[in-house]
């Protein structure tokens, strides 16, 4: 983002629109999830050559898994994009938007979602729950607690938003409409928050905030919008479960909302197609 007080409509110039075809969004997941149980065969068969049995539950397990299918994600998406040109921040929604035009569509995105949300809970009355806090050792407080919270926090929004709305949601406008790609890329995003029937009910309200973070990118032009706001819902999630030392997320969620208006004054190449 950046401190350019302009607030006319993003229109991207066609010489700036990335040329993936749409079945690099669902090829790029699937390479990525399959690649996640590449990863574990491999380590399953590493501690059973040194006799060791290979651990499927804990914290550390959570914590190293979550980070491994994140990054996985996100080297799927640099692998098919570059199969049409090698590729560059710009592509991906990693630019500078003018920071009123953002702050203000980012409000808006946050205000339609939590509106959703609560007639959500006032119709349905839905009780199921994440557990990715509890998962991840959060509750156990500690060290465990401080990496869960930058896992959550701060790893978590900038590979989703680069996956899902920079990548596969680019991908998929290639072909669909704003709402259609928005509908499809928001479905995928919450069916991948799935960690058991506890969460199915939840499902729903993310799917709905991946919707958002879509039409927050079409607004914007850039994901840096989306990432600072994914950043604040997840710190605030995880502050009240975790509301015993809610200052770490607190915290986060501030330096990464700093961290998305300052990126591109230290990074000149998020400066690249700067949205004007």
């Amino acid at each position: 983002m950046t401190s350019d007080l302009e607030q006319a409509p993003f229109t991207e110039p066609a010489e700036a629109a990335p040329r993936w075809p749409a079945w690099f969004a669902p090829a790029a997941f699937v390479s990525a999830i399959i690649a996640v149980f590449i990863v574990a065969a491999v380590l399953q068969v590493i501690f059973a050559a040194t006799g060791n049995d290979f651990p499927t539950s804990g914290a550390g397990i959570a914590l190293g898994g979550t980070l491994v299918q994140d990054g996985l994600l996100v080297g799927a998406a640099l692998v098919f994009a570059a199969r049409i040109a090698p590729p560059r921040p710009w592509q991906f929604g990693l630019r500078a938007t003018p920071l009123r035009q953002a702050v203000n569509a980012a409000l808006t995105a946050y205000a339609a979602f939590w509106l959703f949300s609560v007639l959500y809970q006032v119709i349905l009355h839905p009780h199921g729950k994440q557990t990715v806090a509890k998962d991840l050792g959060a509750d156990k407080g500690g060290l465990l607690l401080v990496l869960a919270a930058i896992l959550v926090i701060v790893v978590a929004p900038v590979c989703e938003e680069f996956f899902f709305r920079g990548f596969f949601y680019r991908a998929l406008r290639s072909r669909f409409s704003v709402i259609a790609a928005a509908v499809i890329a928001g479905l995928v995003f919450g069916a991948v928050h799935y960690t058991g029937s506890q969460t199915l009910s939840v499902l729903p309200v993310l799917a709905v905030l991946g919707f958002v973070f879509c039409m927050l990118y079409e607004r914007t032009g850039s994901i840096l919008p989306g990432i600072a706001l994914h950043a604040v819902n997840n710190s605030i999630s995880y502050a009240v479960t975790v509301h015993s030392d809610p200052g770490v997320a607190v915290g986060l969620g501030v330096a990464m909302v700093a961290g998305c208006i300052a990126a591109p004054n230290v990074f000149p190449a998020l400066r690249e197609h700067a949205v004007r």
